[in-house]
C-alpha cells in the first residue's frame, strides 16, 4: 500500500481542527439525518462523517459502519483532501493505491469510494462526507454535484456545532445570507424535520420565546406567531409547566445547562413527548441573559421502548405478565422474603376442559376464554400483593407476597376455582373450563425460587392426578413420582432425537392352526449400552401430552417405513401390524388425515395397519376426535381394534357405537386361567358376545400351555404372548415372513 498524501497546509489544517473541538463530541440527530440521507440517496450501504487528525480518522456520525475511528494510513479520505472536488474510486481492486488497504481486503470489503471534502471557514480542509459500497460503481457529474451539496450541508451542521443559536434559528439567519447559504440553510430545515428537531431560544428578561420552524409544528401552531413563556407553559400538565419554568429562570440566572422530558398536548389536540436542553448565552447588544437549546419529538422512540417492553414483560394476548416477567419477580419476592424473614406462596394454575374448546370451537374462540380467565383472575389479584401471570398454554400463575397465614393463600386457590368454574359467554354460546391449582410454600416447600416453582409443579401435577378442579399442596413424599416423570420424559425425548425409539413386533398367532394372523408393534428404546427399554421403564412418559403423541408418530412412522422396505423386497402380503393410539395423538382433530397420509406416501394398503385404541381413550377427554377419527379410518379400509377389553367402564356401548372389528382380551383375565373360577367365565362370555356381533377376538399374555388349551377350546379366534414370542425387532418379523411355508409360529407337537 503506498504513503497517503498530505496537503501543504497540513499544520494548519489540523490547528484549525483541533480549535472547532468536534472531534470525540457525541454525534447528533443531525449529522445522523445527513449520513442517513445520503445513503439512501446514492443507494450506498455505508455514508459516513470523517475528521482526520494527525495519525487517526474520526467518524462524527456514521451509517452502515460499526467502528469509530481507524489509523489515518488506512484512511481513503487523505486523497479526497488534496482535492479541490469530489475525489472517487471507483473499484480499489484496480486501484494500485488502495488494492492492499485492509479495509478493501477485510471488512467492510470497500470497492467503490467517493469522498467530498468537507472545509471550515478559513478554507482548511477538515474531514470528508464519504460513501462506501461493496462493489465497483460509476459516480457521473451530477453525482458529484448532489453530494457537494450534501457536503455543504455538513459544513453548516460543522459552523452550527459552534453556535446552537444559528442552528435554531437558521431559517431567520438564511434571509442575511448569500444564495448559496440559503441553500444550505434550506436542506438543512430539511434535515431538522426528518429529525424532529428544532431550535427555540428563551429571553429571559422578556419571557419571550423564538422557536425554529420544526418547533411550531411539533406544536401543530401557525409558523411565526408570537409567543410568551406563559403561552408554552400552558400546553403542558401544571406539574410538567412549572418545572420546566424553573429550570429555564435557574438557567438563566446560574448558567447551568438544563434538560426536561414532558407530554404535552399540540393546539390540534394531539399528545407528544418532548425531550429538550438547553444553555446560556452571553446577552447582545440589549443586555437580556437568553437561553438557546434544541427540543425534539420523541413520541415515537418512547412509544418504541413502551412496545418493546411490553413485549419482553407481558402476554401478547391477556395482558398480564409473562413467563420472563414471572421469573423475574419470583427470584426478586423470594430474595426481600428471606431478608425479612416473611413467607411466600405460589399457585400454578392448568385449566381442564380448554383443550377441547380450542380443538372443537377454534382458536379465536379459545383466545377468548384465556381472555375472559385472566381477567378473572387479575378481579382476585387486584389491589392485593398479589403478582399474575400466564406462563403459556392454558397455565398461569399467582405470586402471594406478605400474607399472614398459609390459609389465607388457600382461600385465594379455591376463589380461583370457583370464579374460572363459572361459564364464559362469547357471542351466544356458554363455555366451561376448571382449573386444577397447585400450591407451595417458601420457606416451608422450597429456600429458592426455582425450588418453589418446582413444589409447585409437583403440587399442581398430584391434583390433576387426584381430581381435577381441585387444590393441591405440596407433598414430599409424591416428589420423587414427579422426578420420575420428568426423567422419563428426558429419556423419551433423547430417545426420539438420537434415534433409539424403535417397534418391536409381537408375532398374533391363529390358535386353529398355529399359523401367523399378524403383529402388534410394541414400542421399545434400545439404551447407549445396547440394552432394551421396555414401556414399563418409561410408562410416566405416556401421561405427558407431547411425548406420548410424538412416541405414537415415531411408532406409525418406522411401522409404515418397515411395510414400505418388505412391499420394496416383493413381499405381496397380506400381513397384519397392529399400532396403538394415546389420546394426546387425537388432540389436534386431524389424526385421520396424517394416519391414512402416511399410508399414501409408502403406498400401503390400509387394510395391512390395525388401530388399536384402549376403552379409556375411547371414553377420554378427546372422546369427540376420536369417534370422528376412528369412523373414517375404518372407512378407508382399516381395521379397528378395542384393546384391554372388558377392563374400562362401558364396553357394550363401544363395540355398539365404534366401527370396531376386533376386540383384545386383556392380560388380566388370561392370567387367571387355571387359578380361579371367575376368569375363565368372563372371557368365555366375551368370546361368545365378540362372535354373535361378528367381531374376532385375540387374548393377550398367552404364556402356558394351559392358557393356550382352553382359549382354543372356547373358540378363541387368536392370541399373542410369550407362550409364542416375545417381541423382536424388524430383522425378525422379516425372517418370518420370508419362510416359504408362511405361518410363522406353529403350535408344539403336543398341542396340535
Amino acid at each position: 500500500m503506498l504513503p497517503y498524501p498530505i496537503a501543504g497546509d497540513e499544520e494548519a489544517r489540523l490547528q484549525s481542527l483541533e480549535m472547532l473541538g468536534i472531534v470525540g463530541t457525541p454525534t447528533g440527530p443531525d449529522f445522523d439525518a445527513v449520513v442517513r440521507l445520503a445513503a439512501s440517496f446514492f443507494d450506498c450501504p455505508i455514508s459516513v462523517i470523517s475528521f482526520l487528525e494527525k495519525d487517526r480518522q474520526w467518524f462524527k456520525a456514521r451509517h452502515g459502519l460499526d467502528i469509530e475511528e481507524t489509523p489515518r494510513r488506512y484512511a481513503f479520505c487523505n486523497y479526497a483532501l488534496v482535492e479541490n472536488g469530489v475525489f472517487v474510486i471507483k473499484d480499489t481492486h484496480a486501484d494500485p493505491r488502495f488494492h492492499d488497504n485492509p479495509f478493501v481486503q477485510g471488512p467492510p470489503y470497500a470497492r467503490f469510494y467517493a469522498g467530498c471534502p468537507l472545509r471550515s471557514d478559513s478554507g482548511h480542509q477538515l474531514g470528508t462526507l464519504c460513501l462506501l459500497d461493496t462493489k465497483p460503481r460509476s459516480f457521473d457529474a451530477d453525482k458529484a454535484r448532489i453530494l457537494t451539496e450534501f457536503g455543504q450541508v455538513v459544513e453548516g451542521l460543522i459552523r452550527a456545532h459552534a453556535n446552537a443559536v444559528k442552528l435554531a434559528v437558521s431559517e431567520a439567519n438564511a434571509r442575511c445570507q448569500s444564495e448559496a447559504l440559503a441553500r444550505r440553510n434550506r436542506l438543512l430545515a430539511q434535515t431538522e424535520h426528518l429529525a424532529s428537531i428544532g431550535g427555540w431560544e428563551y429571553d429571559a428578561a422578556t419571557g419571550e420565546i423564538t422557536w425554529s420552524d420544526e418547533v411550531y409544528r411539533l406544536h401543530d401552531l401557525e409558523i411565526g406567531s408570537r409567543l410568551h413563556i406563559d403561552d408554552v407553559v400552558a400546553r403542558y400538565t401544571p406539574e410538567a409547566g412549572a418545572a420546566m419554568r424553573r429550570q429555564l429562570e435557574l438557567t438563566a440566572s446560574t448558567g447551568s445547562p438544563c434538560s426536561f422530558e414532558a407530554d404535552l398536548v399540540t393546539a390540534a389536540g394531539e399528545r407528544r413527548t418532548v425531550r429538550a436542553i438547553g444553555e446560556r448565552v452571553a446577552g447582545d447588544d440589549d443586555g437580556h441573559v437568553r437561553v438557546v437549546g434544541v427540543v425534539q419529538d420523541v413520541t415515537r422512540e418512547i412509544e418504541a421502548t413502551q412496545a418493546l417492553w411490553r413485549a419482553a414483560h407481558l402476554d401478547g394476548l391477556t395482558g398480564v405478565a409473562n413467563r420472563a416477567a414471572f421469573k423475574t419477580h419470583l427470584e426478586a419476592v423470594v430474595d426481600r422474603a428471606a431478608a425479612a424473614g416473611r413467607p411466600v406462596w405460589l399457585l400454578l394454575l392448568d385449566l381442564d376442559g380448554f383443550k377441547e374448546i380450542n380443538d372443537t370451537c377454534g382458536h379465536h374462540v379459545g383466545d377468548r376464554v384465556l381472555i375472559a380467565v385472566a381477567e378473572r383472575l387479575g378481579q382476585i389479584c387486584s389491589g392485593r400483593d398479589m403478582f399474575l401471570a400466564r406462563l403459556g398454554g392454558d397455565e398461569f400463575a399467582i405470586v402471594c407476597d406478605e400474607s399472614s397465614q398459609v390459609d389465607g393463600a388457600e382461600r385465594v386457590a379455591a376463589r380461583v376455582v370457583a370464579a374460572i368454574r363459572k361459564p364464559i359467554r362469547i357471542g351466544s354460546d356458554r363455555h366451561y373450563v376448571t382449573t386444577t391449582v397447585g400450591l407451595a410454600t417458601y420457606p416451608t416447600d422450597a429456600t429458592t425460587a426455582d425450588g418453589l416453582l418446582k413444589c409447585a409443579d409437583v403440587a399442581l401435577y398430584t391434583a390433576k392426578r387426584r381430581e381435577r378442579g381441585a387444590v393441591g399442596t405440596y407433598a414430599p413424599e409424591v416428589a420423587s413420582l414427579f422426578d420420575e416423570r420428568r426423567l422419563a420424559v428426558e429419556t423419551v425425548r433423547k430417545a426420539l432425537a438420537s434415534n433409539r425409539l424403535v417397534p418391536f413386533y409381537q408375532p398374533i398367532v391363529k390358535l386353529r392352526n398355529g399359523q401367523l394372523s399378524g403383529y402388534e408393534a410394541l414400542v421399545r428404546i434400545r439404551g447407549r449400552d445396547g440394552m432394551l427399554m421396555s414401556p414399563q421403564a418409561f410408562s410416566h412418559a405416556f401421561a405427558d401430552q407431547d411425548s406420548a403423541r410424538r412416541i405414537g408418530e415415531r411408532v406409525l412412522n418406522l411401522v409404515t417405513s418397515h411395510l414400505a422396505e418388505l412391499r420394496a423386497e416383493g413381499f405381496e402380503g397380506p400381513i397384519v401390524i397392529g399400532v396403538n393410539a394415546s389420546a394426546a395423538e387425537f388432540a389436534g382433530g386431524d389424526f385421520a388425515e396424517r394416519f391414512l397420509r402416511q399410508l399414501r406416501a409408502r403406498d400401503i394398503p390400509p387394510s395391512w395397519i390395525k388401530l388399536e385404541v384402549t376403552e379409556t381413550v375411547l371414553m377420554g377427554e378427546q372422546a369427540r376426535n376420536v369417534r370422528l377419527a376412528v369412523e373414517e379410518l375404518s372407512e378407508a379400509g382399516v381395521p379397528i381394534a378395542l384393546d384391554d377389553f372388558g377392563t374400562g367402564y362401558s364396553s357394550l356401548t363401544h363395540l355398539r357405537d365404534f366401527p370396531i372389528n376386533c376386540i383384545k382380551i386383556d392380560r388380566s383375565f388370561v392370567a387367571g386361567i387355571g387359578r380361579e373360577a371367575e376368569s375363565p367365565a368372563i372371557i368365555r362370555a366375551l368370546i361368545e358376545l365378540a362372535h354373535n356381533l361378528g367381531l374376532t377376538v385375540i387374548a393377550e399374555g398367552v404364556e402356558t400351555d394351559v392358557q393356550l388349551e382352553f382359549l382354543r377350546a372356547i373358540g378363541c379366534d387368536a392370541a399373542q404372548g410369550f407362550r409364542f414370542s416375545k417381541a423382536g425387532p424388524f430383522d425378525m418379523l422379516r425372517s418370518q415372513l420370508r419362510k416359504q411355508d408362511r405361518p410363522a409360529l406353529h403350535y408344539p407337537a403336543r398341542l396340535r
